[in-house]
C-alpha cells in the first residue's frame, strides 16, 4: 500500500514556484488556505517597497523636474513636495500589490469561468498571488538598473531595441512592457488555471495571455499621454 504524501508548506510552495510550478498548483487544487494568497502577497508587497525605498530619490527627482516644467509662468511652492511624493509612494506601493491581487483573481474568475474552469475567487487569489512572486525577479533586475543609470525608465522588454523615438509610439510602449518576466509569469498563471481549473492547458494559456495583452494595451496607451511620452 503506497504512503500518503506529505501535505506541502506554504512556503514549499512558494518555492517550487520558480522551478515546479505544476506542484504548487497541485497541491493548491488538493488543498488551499488563505495562506496560500496571503504570505505570497506579503512577500511581494515587502519586495516592492525595498525597491521602491531604494529608487524613491530618482522617482522624486524625477516628479519634481515634471513639475516645475509643467509651470513656465510662475515657479511653484515646492517645498515638502518631494517628502510627500516619496511617502506616498512608498504607502501605495504595499497597498496597491493587494489591489491588484483582488482585481486580478476577478479577472481570472470570469476567464476560468469563460473556459469552463472548475475553480472559486479563492483558487484565483493563490493563482495571482504565487505568480507574483515572479516580480520579485523582475525587481531585483530592474531596480540596480534604474539606480546604476539614475532613471526609472530602464528597459528590459522587446522594445530595447528600438529607436528612443519608436519607444514612445503605442507599439513601442507595448513593446516595452512584454520583458521575460511577463512572459514567465503568464506562463505559470496559465498552467495554474490549467491545473487548478482542470482547464484544456492551450485555452487557458490564450485566455491568460489576451488578459495579459489587454492590460499592457492600456498601460501602454496611458503611458504615450505623459508629457514627454
Amino acid at each position: 500500500m503506497e504512503a500518503p504524501q506529505a501535505e506541502m508548506s506554504v512556503v514549499g510552495r512558494i518555492l517550487r514556484v520558480f522551478y515546479a510550478p505544476s506542484e504548487t498548483f497541485e497541491a493548491v487544487a488538493e488543498q488551499r488556505s488563505a495562506a496560500d494568497w496571503l504570505l505570497p502577497t506579503i512577500v511581494v508587497a515587502l519586495a516592492i517597497f525595498f525597491s521602491t525605498y531604494l529608487t524613491s530619490p530618482i522617482y522624486v527627482a524625477e516628479a519634481m523636474e515634471q513639475i516645475r516644467g509643467q509651470t513656465s509662468a510662475e515657479q511653484p511652492n515646492v517645498e515638502g513636495t518631494g517628502d510627500a511624493i516619496r511617502i506616498s509612494g512608498l504607502i501605495a506601493a504595499p497597498i496597491m500589490t493587494f489591489v491588484m491581487l483582488f482585481i486580478g483573481a476577478a479577472i481570472y474568475l470570469l476567464v476560468g469561468k469563460l473556459l469552463g474552469g472548475l475553480l472559486g475567487y479563492g483558487h484565483c487569489l493563490a493563482i495571482v498571488a504565487y505568480t507574483s512572486l515572479i516580480s520579485i525577479l523582475q525587481h531585483l533586475v530592474k531596480t540596480p538598473l534604474a539606480l546604476a543609470n539614475e532613471t526609472m525608465d530602464v528597459q528590459i522588454g522587446l522594445g530595447m531595441f528600438l529607436s528612443e523615438e519608436a519607444q514612445k509610439s503605442f507599439g513601442g510602449a507595448l513593446l516595452n512592457s512584454i520583458d521575460p518576466f511577463v512572459v514567465w509569469m503568464i506562463v505559470i498563471a496559465g498552467l495554474g488555471l490549467s491545473i487548478v481549473g482542470q482547464i484544456e492547458r492551450s485555452r487557458a494559456y490564450a485566455g491568460v495571455a489576451a488578459v495579459t495583452l489587454i492590460f499592457l494595451s492600456i498601460g501602454a496607451f496611458f503611458s504615450t499621454l505623459r508629457p514627454g511620452g
